[in-house]
């Protein structure tokens, strides 16, 4: 196996969120150009003053950028203030991908004190939930013996990142494993606080271990781990090439001795640490401080593969967490902190370098506050078809004195015939998900109904549609293997649950089903009443074309006195159509409230309605614990609305059909019969009024009108 392989064991997900009402859906679009693309390249531009504080106010008028050496027009420009609680997406998809702000925390295990990790871990615990920006992103790995893995994908779940440090992979033997890595413990109280450090001393054996093994005297082993810390380091950033935006790793570790790459000795050595320690790197001669010339060229491809995918390296010296004294944590044969190659680290990536850290969050808040400011331009290549896997330099211009500009230094054209990243396409998909986009070459559909059981348990049914003919349009023959990926979360960006399947089709067999009326998948999300937010991601494994979905709705709380309304579900039989059931992570059980008694349907997400037919609909109803028995029937009025709002009245060909069930839901039949009303999308609204009580209950679903 590679050493990079080795390196990255376990780097196979990694990550980074105008949506509609219930059961509305988006048009489908082609999805953002991730990372290296050539269509559009965005770049995001962190602007500081003299004070290294970040500059607000500036404008597209401000910037000027070239492509290698010739300057080209920005198509689309964004200003972005981090301590808003979201990004605009005005400038669109791929503007609103790169505009947000991403930290990976990276612990190191080898080369720091145990007494340092500890610290460390409870600094960025109370970091993450008490520093970052609701819009931030941030992940979670570790670098130990088995190489650099991932642990948590870039996500806004603060209960899960808390979660995720907590443990460092180590205190995790009983853990439920998410299928994208945005959660990194599905079976934790989804809506608690989260969670501290765990209260057993196994983290700490672990590290006392790992000190012992990577004794400085072991001269042979040391080295191969230094090499093999790079080598990762250098993968991870060909790995996050494929996320847009800016990357920033936040390394947190002690360091390791330069001396071992066999650059300078001695007093040289001493001096040379301390110069580029205290930040006097011009006195740093990198020929005979980073010794032999393959082992400069290995540190000159890192920091190239760092400057050409936007990633950024912050160093954090954790030996100042030690507790003062604490002979014992200490590494044996240790000779130096190794600060000397933190600073160089940080210097050569454009990152900070935070040293004497016995306060981290203090430490950091200068990181943040550089970063909270900062503009995203995009721009078409002049030549797009230019040599594959060459870099092509970026320059960024900024008008105005004592001002400094960082961006990335350049992109990549993609080269088909290159080896695919391992990870790449689920850490697209993982991105999709967090950053919550949508669109995609595969057109996907989706309604959600709010159901409550006949025990009262609150759950919300899905049916996620695709689209038959954008999913074959990858000309695949015999076989089609797919990934579905999809989340709730609720207002405060948390996980509520979560499903994953990867089912395989014989084209032969269904083929012209998928054609006709596309695949269905029938799952249902524990959520919690308040805002609900579900994103849905489908691949084709083979080729990685893709869609994404996300739709946004308010899940009611069933409350007495109450009208709840699912959207107006047009029937269609399931045995003419291929439908997956698939229950969810938090819902086994797969309550589906999709029936007419014992006469089960499925729903359209898109309905077709037609100008002198007439078309069925069931409504189901929830009027309180007073109807379980069976109230009087609701008066009910049916309308279309235009995309400019105005409402058309819809008649009920017929009194509706209603069919009481034992969940305590009446599920009420409406014949449409639309006549001389002009083509196009509509949104159908229903309205239903109790007579008894007066209280009222609307719903609505995008239909299409012929």
């Amino acid at each position: 196996m590679p050493r990079n392989a080795r390196c990255l064991t376990g780097l196979l997900c990694l990550v980074a969120l105008s949506s509609p009402s219930v059961g509305r859906s988006l048009e489908p679009q082609e999805l953002p150009v991730f990372g290296t693309g050539v269509a559009v390249v965005t770049v995001p531009v962190f602007v500081t003053d003299k004070s290294g504080r970040a500059v607000p106010g500036l404008t597209a008028a401000d910037f000027e950028i070239e492509d290698q050496g010739k300057k080209v027009p920005l198509v689309a420009f964004q200003a972005v203030d981090a301590a808003s609680p979201a990004p605009a997406a005005e400038a669109g998809t791929q503007v609103q991908a790169a505009a947000r702000r991403q930290f990976l925390l990276l612990f190191d295990l080898t080369f720091s004190t145990p007494a340092g990790i500890m610290r460390a871990r409870e600094a960025a615990i109370d970091f993450v939930r008490g520093s970052l920006a609701p819009s931030d992103l941030a992940a979670v790995a570790t670098f130990s013996h088995a190489g650099i893995q991932v642990l948590l994908s870039f996500t806004t779940d603060r209960s899960q990142i808390a979660r995720a440090i907590s443990a460092l992979g180590v205190v995790d033997a009983q853990r439920l494993p998410d299928p994208l890595s945005i959660a990194y413990d599905l079976g934790v109280d989804r809506w608690g606080p989260g969670i501290g450090p765990p209260g057993d001393n196994r983290l700490d054996e672990y590290l006392r271990q790992m000190a012992q093994l990577i004794s400085r005297s072991e001269q042979t082993l040391y080295r191969q781990r230094v090499d093999g810390f790079l080598a990762g380091i250098e993968q991870l950033a060909r790995v996050l090439d494929v996320v847009q935006g800016r990357k920033q790793v936040i390394l947190l570790s002690a360091g390791f001795d330069s001396t071992v790459l066999g650059g300078a000795q001695g007093q040289e050595a001493a001096e040379a640490a301390q110069a580029a320690a205290d930040g006097r790197l011009w006195e740093v001669q990198s020929d005979r401080y980073f010794g032999d010339s393959v082992t400069r060229d290995s540190l000159d491809r890192l920091f190239k593969s760092l400057a050409a995918t936007d990633t950024v390296i912050h160093t954090v010296d954790v030996g100042g967490l030690a507790a003062a004294g604490a002979v014992d944590q200490a590494v044996p044969g240790r000779l130096a902190p190794g600060r000397d190659t933190l600073a160089q680290l940080a210097a050569n990536t454009g990152g900070r370098f935070v040293k004497d850290a016995n306060d981290l969050r203090a430490g950091l808040v200068e990181l943040l506050d550089a970063s909270r400011h900062y503009y995203v331009l995009a721009f078409e290549p002049l030549d797009a078809r230019g040599k594959p896997g060459r870099l092509r330099k970026l320059e960024v211009r900024v008008r105005g004195s004592g001002l400094e500009v960082s961006h990335r230094k350049g992109y990549v054209i993609p080269d088909p015939k290159r080896d695919v990243v391992p990870g790449a396409g689920q850490l697209q998909a993982a991105e999709t998900i967090a950053k919550g986009l949508s669109g995609g070459s595969i057109a996907l559909r989706a309604v959600a109904v709010p159901y409550r059981d006949a025990k009262g348990d609150l759950s919300l049914p899905v049916v996620l549609e695709i689209d038959g003919r954008t999913l074959l349009g990858g000309g695949a023959s015999k076989e089609l293997k797919l990934e579905v990926f999809g989340y709730a979360f609720d207002g405060e960006g948390r996980i509520s649950d979560a499903v994953g399947l990867t089912p395989a089709f014989d084209l032969g067999a269904v083929r012209s089903g998928l054609e006709a009326k596309g695949l269905q998948v029938l799952t249902s999300f524990a959520v919690r009443p308040g805002p609900v937010d579900l994103r849905f991601v489908v691949r084709v494994s083979a080729t990685g074309r893709a869609g994404s979905q996300r739709v946004r709705l308010e899940m009611p709380a069933f409350e007495a006195g109450k009208i709840v309304l699912s959207p107006p579900l047009a029937m269609d039989d399931p045995r003419t159509r291929l439908v997956l059931p698939a229950a969810s992570r938090a819902l086994p059980g797969l309550a589906i409230p999709f029936r007419l008694a014992d006469t089960p349907f499925t729903a359209e997400p898109l309905p077709l309605l037609r100008n002198g037919a007439e078309r069925d609909v069931c409504v189901m109803a929830w009027g309180g614990e007073a109807r379980y028995g069976g109230g009087p029937s609701y008066e009910i009025q049916a309308e279309l609305l235009d995309t400019a709002g105005e409402a058309r009245d819809l008649p009920l060909a017929g009194p509706p059909r209603v069919v009481r069930d034992a969940d305590g839901l009446e599920r009420y039949v409406l014949t449409l019969a639309p006549k001389d009303i002009p083509a196009g999308r509509y949104a159908l609204r229903v309205r239903f009024r109790d007579p008894t009580t007066s209280a009222t209950g609307r719903s609505e679903i995008a239909v299409q009108l012929e």
